[in-house]
């Protein structure tokens, strides 16, 4: 674990006990009505970013996932390059096979006629 993340799970950890704390002891003890909405809007915004700390403590950071999400994005449109330029390549292969099998079966068919003629040309003499 590395020095950053591990002041980072303490920090996270630190708010978690800190507010637990602080709610216990408004549990235990009245507010007064004159510092009641200030008390109430200041536990409201502490208790509202539990939710990061959360993350932090169970390993989760936002930066985090949404880095390796956008590297996951880039290697899937990667993937569809590396598959387009796949299919380019079978498909210059099937062309290029046909043309040799054209080519052999003309350059074949021309001599196996020429040899069949002079073979025809020397029975007759």
């Amino acid at each position: 674990m590395k020095k950053r993340d591990l002041i980072h799970y303490c920090g996270a950890a630190g708010i978690f006990v800190l507010v637990i704390l602080m709610l216990l002891y408004l549990a235990n003890n009245s507010i007064p009505p004159a510092n009641k909405d200030i008390i109430i809007s200041i536990v409201g915004v502490i208790v509202g970013s539990l939710s990061v700390v959360i993350f932090s403590l169970i390993g989760k950071n936002p930066e985090e996932v949404a880095q390796l999400q956008s590297k996951v994005d880039s290697q899937q449109k990667h993937i569809e390059v590396l598959v387009k330029q796949k299919d380019e390549l079978e498909s210059m292969l099937i062309t290029l096979q046909n043309t040799l099998i054209d080519n052999m079966t003309i350059f074949g068919s021309s001599l196996f006629d020429t040899l069949n003629f002079t073979d025809k040309n020397l029975k007759n003499k």
